[in-house]
């Protein structure tokens, strides 16, 4: 379904945040993009959404298909109109409207009045609790109910791919799985998913494929359940202890530094 092929994107024309990264994902999937703060994760998502002239980005090398067409030359609204729609990182949700008036303003680009008016109703299905609160005014919704929302908002476009910018940041582990679980229903009934995530356990329960990204790169391209399994790649690429704990990513790749500078200094000897 999307292509994204050895792409590099640069800020004011200086900074280098992403440089020749290509991943694919397939209909249907989800897609796990890891690694830890300023890798680049986010200006990929941009690259494909459209959206990096708004932060003075541009794509400067690369293509970005989309069902086999191209989409790095188009605007953002016409993007959405060809199926895809993002959900943004700290959910950028309409606080002075209400929950109805959001989800209406996500099925805008929609010219089909009753596909939006079933899209509305599976929403309200899937979010119990923004049918609850459909009249109240959206900033006074919890942090969860404020990512639902975001959520929901972006599925009234219809989508056919969806890209998740930390969908769980900043959320209570009991609030993280359901979100982990809106995402397989979502892609359940269809819908392919690209998720960007910081939280590595969460994203790769639920993809299928996952690349991780350092300083613009892709260093690391597996399937979900082998980089899950694999204990180097859990301690050096995803921070995680041996009982699934995130830890510090820059502690442990300068671990990781230090001990293999011992062990060539023993060699040595």
């Amino acid at each position: 379904m999307l292509s994204v092929s050895d792409i590099e994107v640069s800020y004011n024309g200086v900074i280098r945040a992403v440089q020749g990264v290509s991943l694919e994902v397939p209909e249907r999937s989800v897609v796990a993009l890891l690694g830890p703060n300023g890798a680049g994760k986010t200006s990929v998502l941009r690259a494909v959404s459209g959206l990096l002239g708004m932060q003075r980005g541009k794509l400067v090398r690369g293509t970005i298909l989309l069902d086999g067409q191209r989409i790095d030359r188009l605007e953002p609204s016409a993007i959405v109109k060809r199926g895809l729609a993002q959900v943004m990182e700290g959910r950028r949700i309409f606080g002075g409207l209400t929950v109805e008036e959001n989800l209406r303003a996500g099925g805008y680009s929609r010219r089909d009045g009753a596909a939006n008016r079933r899209t509305f109703d599976q929403v309200m299905t899937l979010f119990p609790v923004l049918a609850e609160r459909r009249k109240s005014a959206a900033g006074y919704l919890s942090g969860g109910e404020q990512q639902m929302l975001a959520i929901g908002r972006a599925m009234m476009a219809g989508p056919r791919l969806l890209l998740m910018d930390e969908p769980s940041l900043g959320l209570a582990p009991i609030v993280v799985q359901q979100i982990r679980d809106v995402i397989r229903q979502i892609n359940a009934e269809g819908t392919a998913v690209l998720l960007v995530e910081q939280n590595a356990t969460m994203a790769l329960s639920v993809a299928t494929h996952g690349y991780i990204m350092q300083t613009g790169h892709i260093v690391l391209n597996q399937p979900a359940a082998q980089m899950l399994a694999d204990d180097q790649v859990r301690k050096f690429y995803l921070g995680l202890d041996e009982g699934g704990t995130r830890r510090d990513y820059g502690r442990l790749k300068d671990r990781a530094v230090r001990e293999a500078e011992r062990a060539e200094r023993r060699a040595a000897l």
